[in-house]
């Protein structure tokens, strides 16, 4: 049995898009284009505008927080839900208080098993 480590201590502070305030923790990498990984936003901060590169799936473990997408509205999120973006989507996420989500991103992801939550603005 091995344990590892999570904390933000342990990631790469996210530092394009105008960002701040927010951490990548990657969990896993594999041969195929995907990635597996924790972002952490500290209290007041955000992960700047960008476009993802691929399928990009958020889902938020810890906290509360906001994302954006290409209309650039603020959609609160927290602890138990989730959002997708296609690849080439502009987005941003952010938070007031803190949040941690883990983040899947692939060429394509299989979302069909999901159940869809009502967008709340």
């Amino acid at each position: 049995m091995k344990f590892f480590r999570f904390e933000k201590e342990v990631g790469s502070p996210i530092k394009q898009f105008d960002s701040q305030e927010a951490h990548y923790i990657k969990v896993l990498r594999s041969k195929q284009e995907n990635n597996v990984g924790f972002i952490q936003i500290d209290v007041g901060g955000v992960v700047g505008n960008h476009q993802a590169t691929m399928q990009q799936l958020f889902i938020v473990v810890q906290g509360e927080g906001w994302v954006t997408g290409t209309d650039r509205e603020r959609i609160s999120i927290k602890s138990g839900e989730g959002v997708m973006w296609d690849k080439g989507e502009w987005h941003e996420s952010g938070s007031e208080n803190g949040v941690l989500a883990l983040v899947v991103e692939a060429k394509t992801l299989d979302t069909s098993l999901l159940q869809e939550r009502k967008t709340t603005r």
